[in-house]
Formats: structure tokens, sequence, C-alpha cells
């Protein structure tokens, strides 16, 4: 078991980067490594936490432009819009991604902050 006050080991390292990886697979394996490895890790849980919730956010994003892309005329222009932010969105994920397999704490400013106040405790 690692300890949250020292470095992450390498499985610790492992383990949350697959966390950001099963982003892939619709966000399964990230649950199941949430669940099999909270207790294990304070490394482990906040990544595949704030994973979750980069995927949730994302998401959210999606749903909002797939409606406003069927506004008349100002579609195409939200199309584009959405096409640049996913790349966005796409470029940090795997930014955040190869953080964690290095085990550098990476945090979405106000994802990270809601994570440590509700499930960090």
């Amino acid at each position: 078991m690692a300890n949250p006050m020292n470095a992450p080991t390498s499985d610790d390292k492992l383990w949350a980067g697959l966390s950001y990886a099963g982003l892939a697979c619709c966000m399964v394996p990230t649950i199941v490594i949430f669940f099999l490895k909270k207790e294990e890790a304070a490394f482990i849980k906040f990544n595949a936490l704030q994973a979750m919730g980069l995927w949730l956010s994302a998401l959210a994003i999606a749903v909002v432009f797939y409606i406003l892309g069927h506004i008349p005329v100002l579609g195409f222009l939200i199309g584009i819009a959405h096409l640049v932010i996913s790349l966005g969105i796409l470029g940090y994920w795997i930014f955040l991604m190869i953080q964690a397999f290095m085990g550098k704490e990476a945090r979405i400013p106000i994802l990270a902050n809601v994570i440590d106040q509700k499930f960090m405790g």
C-alpha cells in the first residue's frame, strides 16, 4: 500500500495512467480501476476521479454543441467551434495521461478542487 505522502510507486503510475487510457473505452475501465485501487493510493484515486470528471465534462460539452449545432445558419460555426474544443480536450487528455504515467500531478483547475473537497478528504 502506498503512502499518500510519498511519491507514487511505478505501480501507482501505471494504474493512474491506465485510468486515463480507460476513457477510450467509454469510461468502464476507469470506473473499474477506481473501485479496485482507490484504497491503495491517493494518486490512483485522484487521477481516476479526474479522468471520470474530464470524460463527463467532455460529454456535457458534446451534448450542448450537438443541440446548438441544429440552429440554422449558426450550426456550421458551432460545428467548427465544437471541433476545435474537442481537439483541445483530446490534447489535454493525452497530456494528463502522460503526466500520470510519469507520476506527476497534473490538475484540471476547477475539477481538481472539487475532487479534493468532496472525495479526497
